[in-house]
């Protein structure tokens, strides 16, 4: 866990009625990548169809592209693949699939929100 998320679970410890305004500046290139790491790779492509193998082949380069973004209030979520999964009962159920760009940004806010409410 980064010394910055450190700070914040002490804080949220320490203070349980603290509101926090603004985590975004925990979001930085090394960030993502360190979650890039804990990330399964498993995932199905997104609606972009590039894979995790895809993406982590030229990962600065798209972390960098992905944060740049993120900091000129540009970044924009892509729609999410849907998929009907089958039900044992003959039924189907949506499934929502996000790129794999998403997926980390994602990841990311939750790493932050976890350690706050853990």
């Amino acid at each position: 866990m980064s010394t910055q998320l450190d700070r914040i679970a002490i804080k949220a410890k320490q203070s349980p009625k603290i509101r926090f305004t603004s985590l975004i500046h925990i979001i930085n290139p090394e960030f993502l990548k360190e979650t890039w790491f804990e990330m399964n790779r498993k995932g199905s492509p997104g609606i972009d169809g590039k894979t995790m193998e895809e993406f982590g082949s030229d990962l600065d380069n798209k972390i960098n592209d992905l944060y740049r973004r993120l900091k000129m209030k540009k970044y924009q979520a892509p729609p999410v693949r849907r998929v009907d999964i089958p039900k044992g009962n003959g039924k189907t159920r949506p499934l929502g699939i996000p790129t794999v760009e998403d997926r980390l940004l994602q990841r990311a806010v939750a790493k932050i929100l976890n350690t706050i409410y853990e």
